[in-house]
């Protein structure tokens, strides 16, 4: 084929790009867990950053001023919202490392479909998430604004709170969801057929024990 190739003039690929074609197994489980591992640390994160909104927005609520209870509150609501869901997350993490790498070692071809299908709907509920967040955070910044300017500080304080909220998680779910595009990326490079043919010969590191 290749003398053919040459006698004909036709472009040969370069063998590094005809390499990076398809994923093997091995590195397609090792990106699976990356991602995973990733998702558990930014849930933590999620975590702290609940607290710590929930635990300052607290006696926030209990002071006199209207601008102390005006932060106060979206602190301590929305805070106790996102911890609570990311602690949550963080405990499903591990479950589904253990799901779809059992499913990759069984039917690769139905890992393959159903972490695409995953990785397309997890994308998708991130515009939704980002663009909440970001409304979010603009609301507090024009709030924050009429209050000043109104020299209402009930106002002026939930804005400074839901900006406070808004900024750090729009900031942390544009990460994540680059990371959830980078891992789909490799999923479609994931050519399942490398599964059955490293079964025969060998030729990969086997999958199974690993979770």
């Amino acid at each position: 084929m290749l003398p053919a190739l040459l006698l004909s003039g036709a472009p040969v690929p370069p063998p590094a790009l005809e390499a990076r074609a398809a994923v093997d197994p091995v590195a397609i489980s090792n990106d699976m867990r990356s991602y995973y591992q990733g998702e558990r640390a930014a849930a933590y994160l999620a975590l702290g950053l609940g607290v710590a909104c929930a635990a300052a927005g607290a006696p926030l609520v209990a002071q006199g001023s209207a601008f102390a209870r005006g932060l106060g509150v979206p602190l301590l609501s929305l805070g106790l919202l996102e911890g609570a869901g990311a602690l949550l997350y963080a405990f499903q993490v591990d479950a589904e490392i253990r799901r779809y790498g059992a499913q990759l070692e069984r039917d690769p071809s139905g890992f393959r479909a159903t972490e695409l299908a995953h990785l397309a709907g997890t994308q998708r509920r991130f515009v939704f998430y980002r663009a909440a967040e970001i409304a979010l955070t603009l609301a507090g910044v024009g709030l924050s604004a009429y209050g000043l300017a109104a020299h209402a500080g009930a106002f002026a304080g939930a804005g400074a709170g839901l900006f406070a909220v808004g900024l750090p998680f729009t900031i942390l779910d544009a990460v994540n969801d680059r990371r959830a595009g980078t891992y789909r990326d490799q999923l479609r490079r994931f050519d399942p057929k490398l599964s059955a043919g490293a079964a025969r010969g060998g030729g990969y590191l086997a999958l199974s024990g690993r979770y």
